[in-house]
């Protein structure tokens, strides 16, 4: 029995392990940035408060200036008010797969009130389902229904209005429709924040180009222009073993601001603010652990490295990744236990649950690539119960570790490749 506390293990690691990994990246962000003339980073709450900090810290004194800023918002803050331009489109992003999906899910991502999702749930006989988990093929059929009912349509245009003029308030307010050559910086995997930016902000007339650095990226929007979106570890082609051995959903949990997320903006007497969620962070003590260890990585290699940014040296991501990579696809069973037990919520609001869900031995074995696959082309009806973090709860599962880790890497290296064969289609 381990006589480690969490805290304790997250610290050891976040400093051997994280922090170096993490630093790199951001400095790979600033020296991209320097090179393509860019002045001005965005880093987009909340995964970007660890890269802020760091940028700040690693950017101070350097040739070319880069200024580091901090943009409070989240997919929900910018989604909502989007939806006030681009109309049904939304269903894509309303009607998402996930962790648990439940109709109660989809509809708060629209922004329905209570009474109105329960409106919309009558109008669809499924007033009593509002809690029930869906299955991939379950959501999909739900997209289709919503997308044939004009009273959903009416409330999300409803709330989506409500929403446009402070939302583009709050952007001309923090600068990005200044004359200066700027970019975004992100955790990364579908590159949506960046396309909502680029609809909210050229609808109020914004006509520059719009970058994006991020640590990794799965796709890239459809429509969007691929030479705008520059990805560090991974990114739509190639890559596939990192990917495998990578886990999106635990990075966001070690990396993130300790504070809830922003939920929209309002107009007061000194200009527009965001709107946070109210209550607590509940990985808040890990979150400063990792914070903290990320900004002192970040000062002893400020130290070292040159002036001007195009000097710098970036480490090959396999080497650098490595560690983390491991802890990401085989922890041990002290890793599993403190990171496992962080808090991770999927989707655009919602309750969550820990990242490393417990698993019986069933689930486990449902979560295998025959079974997931069946569940996935509709032949299983039962959804698959989903861990955020499966390596994770696979490995708190305690039996038959190392067949279950197999399983699953082979289900993910098929995902990928299938993701890769679709995003080639597109071309």
């Amino acid at each position: 029995m381990s006589t480690h506390t969490h805290a304790e293990i997250i610290s050891r690691d976040s400093e051997a392990i994280l922090a170096p990994a993490f630093v790199e990246f951001v400095k790979w962000v600033l020296k991209s940035a320097g090179e393509q003339n860019i002045r001005r980073i965005y880093f987009l709450a909340r995964d970007g408060y660890p890269m802020y900090r760091a940028a700040q810290i690693l950017s101070r004194g350097r040739e070319p200036e880069i200024e580091c800023r901090y943009l409070r918002c989240s997919r929900y803050a910018l989604r909502i008010p989007s939806f006030h331009l681009i109309g049904k489109e939304a269903a894509e992003q309303i009607c998402l797969g996930g962790i648990d999906v439940t109709l109660e899910k989809v509809l708060k991502r629209a922004a329905l009130t209570d009474e109105e999702a329960g409106e919309i749930a009558g109008l669809l006989g499924r007033q009593k389902e509002m809690d029930r988990i869906l299955s991939y093929g379950e959501v999909q059929m739900l997209k289709r229904e919503l997308l044939d009912m004009e009273k959903f349509w009416e409330y999300v245009n409803i709330h989506a209005g409500e929403a446009y003029d402070a939302a583009v308030g709050y952007l001309k307010a923090e600068g990005l429709m200044d004359a200066v050559r700027w970019a975004v910086a992100d955790s990364g995997w579908t590159g949506s924040m960046q396309m909502t930016l680029r609809i909210l902000l050229e609808s109020a007339g914004y006509r520059g180009r719009l970058t994006g650095y991020y640590f990794g990226l799965y796709h890239i929007p459809e429509g969007e222009k691929k030479e705008n979106y520059h990805a560090y570890y991974f990114g739509p082609f190639g890559k596939i073993k990192r990917k495998v051995h990578f886990s999106n959903s635990l990075f966001e949990c070690m990396f993130s601001e300790p504070e809830q997320m922003t939920l929209g903006y309002k107009e007061t007497s000194g200009g527009y603010e965001p709107v946070r969620e109210p209550g607590e962070v509940k990985n808040k003590e890990a979150l400063e652990i990792i914070a903290d260890a990320v900004e002192k990585e970040a000062q002893k290699e400020a130290l070292e490295l040159p002036d001007r940014l195009h000097l710098w040296q970036i480490l090959d991501p396999d080497v650098i990744q490595r560690k983390m990579a491991d802890l990401m696809s085989r922890p041990d069973k002290e890793q599993a236990q403190a990171f496992g037990n962080l808090w991770f919520n999927d989707d655009v609001r919602g309750e969550g649950q820990k990242i490393a869900v417990p698993l019986t031995e069933e689930e486990i074995r449902n979560s295998h690539v025959l079974p997931r696959g069946a569940s996935m082309t509709g032949i299983r009806k039962e959804p698959v119960k989903e861990s955020a973090w499966m390596e994770g709860s696979i490995v708190l599962g305690g039996k038959r570790i190392r067949w279950h880790l197999w399983q699953n890497r082979m289900y993910k290296y098929i995902l990928y490749i299938k993701k890769q064969i679709m995003e080639k289609r597109k071309k």
